[in-house]
């Protein structure tokens, strides 16, 4: 009888904790949105195992421009705990990084994986992570850790047409936007946060929020011109 009031005790004790927390939901607005998927052209570098190509593949473009949107919330009254994440990964397959942005937690080892029956290379530039893997096979997993924040660009140097970006955040409170650019942070302590709204094509838009035990804040957020 002990054991099951104690049980009820932690779980109501649970179930209190998880309804103080905060949330912040809303939408992003971007100036144009690209739905429709379309092909690029990129010579192959096959391995001679592999399957015959004509020479040419079709690669599939993000179905919606939000896929790359990053919305996430900086504590600033208190110092964030975090930990790097699990299965993170990006794979090469029909000539293209998937996801086209990745977000990490500082500290996370991303796997880099050809999924594609010919050669890719992966390197970096710009600020971020650096390296260079050289041409790698089918089935070629490089293993990677962002010991850093911000973006680590990656490109393949035989499909030109590849890039993506590994998003570093110094904060566990991030999420995707979803397809029609809505978005929902759960899950936030009481406190000050600034909050940041991300795209690759877009310069960050940011602002600051106080929260308050089980506030759920509205806030929706509009993007610019494209970055030069």
């Amino acid at each position: 009888m002990r054991r099951i009031v104690a049980a009820l005790i932690l779980l109501l004790f649970i179930s209190d904790a998880v309804a103080q927390t905060a949330s912040i939901s809303g939408t992003v607005t971007l100036p144009s949105v690209q739905s429709a998927r379309g092909t690029a052209r990129g010579n192959l570098y096959r391995n001679r195992l592999s399957p015959a190509a004509s020479g040419t593949t079709e690669v599939a473009q993000t179905a919606s421009a939000y896929d790359d949107v990053i919305v996430s919330a900086h504590p600033i009254s208190f110092k964030a705990k975090f930990a790097p994440l699990s299965n993170a990964r990006i794979s090469q397959k029909n000539a293209t990084f998937i996801p086209h942005v990745l977000p990490v937690t500082q500290g996370t080892t991303v796997e880099i994986v050809n999924d594609d029956p010919f050669y890719h290379n992966v390197f970096t530039l710009g600020q971020g992570e650096r390296f260079n893997v050289g041409r790698r096979p089918t089935g070629d997993v490089q293993v990677k850790k962002v010991t850093s924040t911000g973006e680590t660009k990656l490109f393949c140097d035989i499909h030109t047409q590849m890039n993506a970006i590994i998003y570093s955040l110094d904060t566990p409170y991030f999420t995707r936007a979803k397809s029609g650019g809505s978005y929902d942070l759960k899950g936030l302590p009481e406190g000050t946060y600034e909050l940041r709204v991300y795209h690759p094509n877009f310069p960050i838009v940011n602002g600051r929020v106080e929260l308050k035990a089980g506030q759920a804040l509205q806030q929706n957020f509009a993007l610019g011109e494209s970055a030069q």
